[in-house]
């Protein structure tokens, strides 16, 4: 019993696809937020700038 599971954990250690989807998984947690954190600031700059094109339009 003792050296099936030494052999299962060798065997998993050896393993690193798990390892990988891992990995995928944190850079894209990364990526979205950052998107998040990017897209927040944009909405704001973006209504500013409107706001400022607007207010600078001449009422007829």
């Amino acid at each position: 019993m003792n050296k099936f599971l030494g052999s299962l954990i060798a065997k998993l250690a050896r393993d690193e696809k798990g390892l990988t989807a891992v990995e995928y998984a944190v850079l894209g947690a990364v990526v979205v937020a950052a998107i998040v954190a990017v897209g927040a600031n944009f909405k704001t700059q973006l209504g500013a700038a409107f706001t400022t094109m607007f207010n600078s339009i001449p009422s007829s």
